[in-house]
């Protein structure tokens, strides 16, 4: 276990850097590309629940994965045609990308709101994406893309309920940190990394906040546990820990090594 020391003069510089780390990490910026959807030759087909049997989109899976996009993308148009949901989204995402067919964000974003329309909690959570950000042409609406990622939240979508917990605790309010723990808690319960992340990071700031050090312990505790099991995140946390030696002891030479093997392993930033 890290070893925890907190003092007075530690206390607001290090809140303050823990809470803007999770900002930035968990910023709605394309995380959908990197935790929902299975990449391939720079191509991505959004994951089929897990009840699927529809033996097309293992066909599908199989072109992309022999780099046969333009197949692939014929493929998707015709289950497209039939009103299937999934199918409609991954169009939207391949013309996005202008993977398997020419670029086109207009063609994307009605992809995806059909997708949304039929029901389909990616489609809507890339919705939300996309307005928060103002992407694809359309004009950033920080409201709207949060009606969006309520209504994939409450689909079921766990990555939308894990942002939506991101922006109730910025509002840094009681009442919206109790609702962004009861919407965290069942993730947890299933074992959700980025679930258990966040509430770890809350646990941290919080703890620095209320100058409670069993909270903050939990936290890295939690912290410690993720990275142990790979996950980059909390390496990412612990090498930034170790670096920044406020709140457990620096260790410079055990940060380079984490640091160079997620380089390694070609992880952003």
């Amino acid at each position: 276990m890290m070893r925890y020391t907190v003092t007075t003069h530690e206390y607001t510089q290090t809140h303050k850097w823990i809470y803007a780390a999770v900002l930035k990490r968990f910023k709605m910026k394309k995380i959908l590309f990197a935790g929902l959807i299975a990449l391939s030759s720079q191509f991505a087909l959004a994951e089929a629940p897990a009840n699927s049997t529809d033996p097309e989109f293992a066909k599908i899976e199989a072109m992309v994965k022999a780099k046969n996009l333009t197949g692939a993308y014929q493929a998707l148009e015709k289950l497209a045609k039939q009103g299937n949901a999934q199918a409609i989204y991954n169009q939207g995402f391949m013309s996005e990308l202008g993977q398997g067919t020419a670029q086109d964000s207009k063609k994307a974003l009605a992809a995806y709101q059909e997708a949304s329309n039929k029901g389909y909690p990616v489609a809507t959570y890339r919705l939300a994406q996309i307005y928060m950000a103002g992407e694809l042409g359309v004009t950033k609406d920080e409201k709207k893309g949060r009606e969006y990622l309520e209504k994939a939240s409450n689909a079921g979508l766990d990555e939308a309920t894990v942002e939506l917990a991101v922006l109730l605790f910025a509002e840094n309010k009681d009442a919206s940190n109790k609702l962004a723990l009861q919407k965290l808690q069942p993730l947890i319960n299933k074992n959700n990394y980025r679930a258990i992340h966040l509430k770890a990071i809350y646990d941290i700031s919080n703890g620095f906040k209320t100058k409670n050090e069993a909270a903050v312990k939990v936290g890295l505790a939690s912290i410690e546990s993720l990275a142990k099991k790979g996950y980059i995140p909390a390496l990412m946390a612990v090498g930034n820990l170790m670096t920044n030696g406020n709140i457990v002891p620096q260790n410079l030479p055990e940060a380079r090594k984490i640091f160079a093997a997620l380089a390694q392993d070609n992880v952003p930033q």
